[in-house]
């Protein structure tokens, strides 16, 4: 990265991965209680929240970023490609949370979570120049951000889902156009890059 980055802190090394880290990651899964044990754990291993990313010019995490007075994103994550710079918003809820009620309605916290990232959309609409602007600049520094930015909810685990739950997820997904994953989508998204680097480093004999 070159020195004078003003995202240099927030640079991630997304293929310094190993077995070690998808262990790492599935045990913190399994022992997390709450929203914030797995919040600082993500904030101090930020290398596994951006292993679906595919941007081949670097990636970023911006744990806590402040959209004005009255929003906290939980992460803003980002890559960069020929295209320049794609963000998704990143809301986090319980890893024993559930997304809906047995009577198949949407729990309060996955209705929370969809309207934290409307709201965020919301704000970006009426500040995206100031979000858009260097940081030395007196901006956000998030490059490129437009107000539809990409949306990303993580909650629950896959084995409390049935497939009915998982249906009414992906479509309240489509429907807002938000992605709404549970944390088991980070942990395979983990496993497979893990993978593919033993492949590839196969396939090149380093």
């Amino acid at each position: 990265m070159h020195a004078r980055d003003p995202l240099r802190d927030f640079h991630s090394f997304w293929d310094a991965v190993d077995e070690s880290d998808v262990d790492a990651l599935r045990n913190a899964l399994d022992t997390a209680n709450r929203e914030e044990d797995i919040q600082q754990f993500l904030q101090a291993n930020p290398k596994y929240l951006i292993q679906h990313l595919g941007g081949g010019h670097g990636r970023w995490v911006i744990p806590k970023q402040r959209l004005g007075a009255q929003h906290v994103t939980d992460f803003m994550i980002g890559q960069r490609d020929s295209m320049g710079f794609r963000w998704q918003a990143v809301e986090l809820e319980s890893p024993l949370a559930k997304m809906f009620t047995k009577a198949g309605n949407p729990t309060a916290q996955l209705t929370h979570a969809i309207r934290q990232i409307q709201d965020w959309r919301m704000w970006l609409t009426a500040n995206q120049n100031y979000a858009a602007r260097d940081r030395g600049e007196d901006g956000l520094g998030l490059t490129d951000i437009h107000p539809d930015v990409e949306g990303l909810i993580i909650m629950g685990r896959r084995a409390t889902e049935s497939d009915d739950t998982r249906r009414l997820r992906r479509q309240m997904g489509r429907d807002a156009k938000i992605e709404i994953r549970t944390f088991d989508f980070l942990l395979e998204s983990l496993a497979g890059r893990v993978n593919s680097l033993k492949e590839h480093r196969k396939m090149t004999g380093r």
